[in-house]
């Protein structure tokens, strides 16, 4: 009757540390940071910045190249259900009775934040895009977010089209 006690026990603490996943918030620094991620407003332009439309070509001068650095980070859901069952494993093998028990969870907590922090440091990468304003033949902003530049220059003519800037 004991084993079935302690295995029920072994199992709380598994579920404790998936629903403690569940509390992981995704990383958000409140920018949206994808490769296609809308410019914000420029300054000094009269309020004509667009996002050039997929399909469109247009022609102008590089005004300016701005590097933008990126950090992307993991979650870390897998880390803490991973670690969260390894510590509560490991947690069980301590002590006896309630002893046990308590030992389990604290094993469970323990490992959850730990795999979740784990995870989380191992799984951040940095990236670096440009983003590229180009003074349009008509007068307009166009900005595009691009990972590499190539040989663009400030004062280069160059062509727009789907999101990237080329020499012209």
């Amino acid at each position: 009757m004991q084993n079935k006690s302690k295995n029920r026990m072994a199992l709380a603490a598994v579920l404790a540390a998936i629903g403690l996943a569940g509390c992981a918030a995704p990383y958000n620094n409140g920018y949206n940071t994808g490769y296609n991620a809308p410019p914000p407003p420029a300054a000094n332009n009269g309020g004509y910045t667009s996002q050039a439309p997929a399909g469109s070509v247009y022609y102008g001068r590089v005004e300016s190249i701005e590097p933008i650095t990126n950090t992307q980070n993991s979650s870390g859901l897998l880390g803490t259900v991973i670690g969260g069952a390894a510590g509560g494993l490991l947690g069980h093998q301590i002590g006896g009775g309630t002893g046990q028990t308590a030992a389990t969870i604290g094993g469970a907590v323990v490992g959850a934040v730990a795999g979740n922090q784990i995870e989380k440091r191992a799984g951040s990468n940095t990236q670096t895009v440009y983003r590229v304003n180009v003074r349009l033949d008509d007068g307009r902003m166009a900005t595009v977010t691009q990972s590499n530049l190539g040989n663009l220059q400030v004062g280069m003519r160059v062509r727009v089209a789907n999101d990237m800037a080329v020499p012209y």
